[in-house]
């Protein structure tokens, strides 16, 4: 089929997190169908023109890129708060006025009037507000997260006043879903459980699970010397459910590990750290905060064992299933395995304590045998459930879903 793909970033490199999912579904959609791409840019991402130029190059190998338009909140220093504050005074809230702009909007138009396309893609919630332009085609509506969801989640952890703008935010949003985002054909979650979540609130167009895809030929066991005593965590540290488990490895979690060897090292790796993470490295000697690293694949291959407690947020964590791709023991806390299809204990860790992390990853620091089978059925498990060969039929049969859906809409 001829297939547009709306997004709300470029995706590309595919690198953790949002990027991942998109670039993996977006080349597995353009194996068998024409897709083209009109996308915002997001400076955080691609920072000049050299990177914005190397993206672009790189995605135009396989799919026909028409437009790259900067977000509005990006042009100005305060272009971002004072969308937010003119947000509050909308119906629409800011995770979807922020997608909004006259220059997307003319190019929308524009490309409207000239292809005509059998399904269009929007990547993101704040994208379905130019799905008036395409009447004619089928509506995916894909979800990294159920974000009203997490908006409340993250509320309810808050301190006022931000408690009541996350509350008014995520009721807004879980209202704008239910309103708009229930006329999409079909929508693609994560998870089953992101699925659940989405049909207590949106009822209606079909829910496709297409799960976060890892390409596990190229995350696979590297053969590095493994760092004997050495843990890790991979994430980007300036997101907020990343930032609050880091500082619970820090105050609570790291220092009852030391006390059972001083000579551990503990490796903090991602994009962006704080001040007082960046401190924390710098002061103590057992920690290393590195920052961004290109090539991310290193990190988790001399690693002993992957520790992951993220105790809020939503959708699934690409740094976990990376992780078990790549054949690492993992600890995690049970909020970050939530609609992952993994069994504690059979593929990896789970404790929802700082103790209780602490001792597991003891465990593991103190049997290679079960370290190694552990990060083996770990890797079985992700080559059955998220390669990209597996998740590119779940997108496919959700494309073919949402045209039988749009037949009714569109009579």
């Amino acid at each position: 089929m001829r297939l547009l793909w709306l997004s709300h970033v470029l995706p590309h490199p595919p690198k953790g997190g949002v990027l991942q999912r998109s670039y993996h579904l977006l080349r597995a959609a353009a194996e068998e169908n024409d897709v083209d791409l009109l996308t915002f840019r997001q400076r955080a991402f691609h920072p000049d023109v050299e990177s914005l130029n190397a993206s672009v190059e790189a995605l135009s190998e396989f799919v026909d890129v028409k437009g790259v338009h900067d977000l509005e909140v990006d042009r100005r220093l305060t272009g971002k708060l004072s969308t937010l504050v003119s947000s509050v005074f909308t119906r629409d809230p800011y995770t979807i006025r922020w997608n909004a702009t006259q220059e997307m909007e003319h190019a929308v138009r524009e490309l409207a009037a000239t292809e005509s396309y059998d399904a269009v893609h929007f990547d993101t919630v704040g994208m379905f507000q130019y799905r008036s332009h395409f009447p004619s085609s089928a509506w995916a509506l894909n979800y990294h997260n159920i974000e009203s969801q997490m908006i409340l989640q993250r509320a309810g952890h808050a301190a006022l006043p931000l408690r009541a703008y996350l509350t008014w935010e995520g009721v807004r949003l879980r209202d704008w879903e239910r309103r708009q985002g229930a006329e999409a054909d079909v929508h693609l979650v994560v998870s089953p459980l992101d699925g659940d979540r989405l049909r207590e609130h949106v009822n209606g167009a079909p829910v496709a699970v297409v799960e976060n895809a890892v390409d596990t030929e190229d995350f696979r066991p590297l053969g590095t010397p493994k760092r004997e005593g050495h843990v890790v965590f991979i994430g980007r540290i300036d997101g907020y459910a990343n930032l609050s488990a880091v500082r619970w490895l820090r105050d609570e979690i790291w220092p009852m590990l030391l006390r059972g060897d001083r000579a551990r090292t503990l490796g903090i790796v991602g994009r962006n750290p704080p001040p007082d993470v960046v401190a924390w490295g710098a002061s103590d000697p057992t920690v290393e905060v590195t920052g961004f690293v290109d090539d991310v694949r290193g990190s988790f291959d001399e690693a002993t064992v992957f520790v992951c407690p993220i105790y809020e947020g939503g959708g699934t964590r690409l740094k976990l299933l990376d992780a078990m791709s790549m054949g690492l023991p993992i600890v995690s806390h049970s909020m970050a395995i939530e609609g992952l299809d993994v069994v504690a204990g059979e593929h990896l860790f789970v404790a929802d304590d700082a103790a209780g992390i602490a001792r597991a990853v003891e465990h593991l620091l103190g049997d290679e045998t079960l370290r190694e089978n552990l990060g083996r059925a770990a890797r079985e498990r992700v080559i059955a459930l998220y390669s990209t060969h597996a998740v590119k039929k779940h997108l496919l049969e959700a494309y073919d879903l949402a045209v039988d859906h749009s037949h009714t809409r569109i009579r």
